[in-house]
């Protein structure tokens, strides 16, 4: 339970502070300006990393027991981040990064004891302390690299970090680890809060602090879980984890030597770069590449306790397919032009033969069945919980006090928000009780009820005209919730089952706010009475 808070804490000091550092980024002298080889066409804020580290080291110093090696990481890290914020107000040279990587990595070896123990393919026994110094060094400034460069896109880096360090926290729970499963949620959480304001169009940058942090902090993490004497899992592990970055890294570099070039020299020749020339948008090849970082991330549990050339040939044959993904799409730019209008004459022919009975059918008829479905499933989960607690009581009545005063119509900039949030919070109430309430009997019904719901939502985000977008993150968020279900521990099938049905019911209950004719409609009594019935249930046991 205490990893939840951990991730809680961070995540709300980093939504905390990323609109005030936002506001003042430009008298901090932290902005991005663009440039020939940015994808941005407007001075955006980088202070977003300073958010995250900040956010990830108070939850951490908070709530995380310390140890010798977690020490020298928080350590390590401050440093990087002290680098980092300097690197982004005055651009130091690549050489003064290097510095600041290499004496961080030097922290968290010297004084962690981190290390690589075992290479594999090298013989049965652990590697010589001068050999694995070095080396570990290099893996570390590598990694940290590898996550600096894919800072390309808005959500980019943030997101394909988030999904690591979630493959690293699952390792780390399954092998006991308890203070590294804490260290990566409070990234982890501090990340999502900074996500909210960096997808498409980012309203945010995580600079070089953001990127560095997390690309160091993502690696070290992975040498500790993977590293340890009692684990089991494959050493190679972290390259499946970390596979679209290290990817990138490499086939840049070695295209730029290639050509005879500094491997350090800018381009466009990154991963994010070509889907953005074989005519992807932004959003799009972002959602591409957090899809293949999933991808990994599901290869990486699935083959944690298989040999070492099990685990490097599937990641050959990944990038084998990655490559000649991308190359196929570039290859098929050419061609874009005539089947971009060939798609523009199908949406005209379609939505001919669709505008007679879209309103009605397909937009209408979904809307009445959520405004009755979404409030009853409300109510009846508040009557399934079983006993409430304190905690809950509290919950309840001041969502409940809420609910009351944004009925009265009280004037508020924020009452959309909270309106928001004071059903969010109370769709995950419900739907955590109501789970544990029910038997495995009724789990058919209750996936065959959400999966009509998520389709009535889906067929009233595409075909209303309300301009209702999903974004890389919500895709992020979903590819979450779904891949946690697969994971065989009978914990995190049934958290990623309650992240499912909690995130359908997010999107259901904002196309009813969204479609709201009037104050007193049927989700704000519904959120009302089941508020209601949490807290008499509660205070009943008081």
């Amino acid at each position: 339970m205490q990893a939840i808070y951990v991730l809680v804490l961070a995540l709300f000091v980093s939504m905390l502070l990323v609109p005030p550092l936002a506001r003042y980024a430009a008298l901090l002298g932290l902005v991005d300006q663009p440039g020939e080889r940015k994808i941005h066409h407007a001075i955006i804020p980088r202070t977003g990393g300073i958010a995250i580290a900040i956010g990830s080291l108070t939850s951490i110093l908070l709530w995380v027991p310390m140890r010798q090696d977690l020490a020298a990481f928080l350590v390590a890290l401050g440093l990087l981040f002290v680098f980092g914020v300097m690197d982004d107000r005055f651009n130091l040279h690549y050489r003064i990064k290097l510095l600041g990587q290499f004496l961080a990595a030097l922290i968290l070896t010297l004084g962690g004891d981190v290390l690589i123990q075992d290479i594999p393919f090298f013989g049965d026994g652990p590697l010589a302390y001068p050999l694995a110094l070095p080396l570990t060094i290099f893996v570390l400034i590598g990694i940290t690299n590898a996550v600096n460069l894919s800072d390309g896109l808005d959500g980019l880096a943030g997101g394909v970090s988030l999904l690591a360090l979630g493959g690293l926290s699952v390792l780390a729970y399954q092998c006991g680890d308890t203070a590294a499963l804490m260290v990566a949620f409070a990234i982890m959480g501090a990340t999502f809060g900074f996500l909210r304001f960096n997808t498409n169009p980012a309203q945010i940058f995580m600079g070089d602090t953001g990127s560095q942090f997390l690309g160091f902090a993502t690696g070290a993490l992975a040498l500790i879980v993977t590293q340890r004497e009692d684990s089991a899992v494959s050493r190679l592990i972290p390259i499946l984890i970390l596979g679209v970055p290290i990817l990138d890294t490499l086939t840049v570099m070695i295209r730029r030597i290639a050509d005879g070039r500094s491997p350090f020299s800018p381009d466009r020749l990154h991963l994010h770069h070509r889907l953005l020339s074989a005519g992807l948008n932004q959003p799009k090849a972002v959602a591409l590449v957090y899809s293949a970082q999933a991808l990994l991330i599901l290869l990486a549990y699935l083959l944690r306790y298989s040999a070492d050339i099990v685990v490097i040939g599937a990641y050959a044959l990944f990038c084998l397919a990655a490559l000649g993904g991308v190359d196929f799409l570039c290859r098929r730019e050419a061609r874009m032009g005539s089947l971009h209008l060939r798609s523009e004459r199908q949406d005209l022919i379609s939505d001919s033969l669709l505008i007679a009975i879209r309103n009605k059918l397909l937009v209408r008829a979904p809307y009445l069945i959520l405004t009755l479905v979404i409030p009853l499933i409300l109510v009846l989960g508040a009557f399934a919980a079983p006993a409430i607690g304190f905690d809950i009581v509290v919950l309840a009545a001041s969502l409940l006090f809420v609910s009351l005063l944004l009925a009265l119509r009280l004037p508020s900039a924020a009452t959309s928000w909270i309106e928001r949030l004071s059903a969010n919070v109370t769709a995950v109430t419900v739907v955590y009780f109501a789970a544990e309430s029910l038997d495995g009997s009724h789990s058919h019904l209750v996936l065959s009820l959400f999966f009509a719901i998520s389709v009535l939502t889906a067929l009233w985000i595409r075909f209303s005209a309300v301009n209702f977008q999903v974004s890389p993150l919500d895709m992020l968020i979903l590819l979450i919730a779904f891949v946690v279900p697969t994971l065989s521990d009978d914990k995190f099938e049934q958290i990623g089952f309650v992240a499912l049905q909690c995130i359908i019911l997010f999107y259901a209950i904002e196309v009813l706010i969204t479609e709201r004719k009037r104050p007193w409609d049927s989700l704000r009594i519904g959120v009302m009475t089941a508020l209601g019935v949490l807290l008499v249930k509660g205070l009943t046991r008081l």
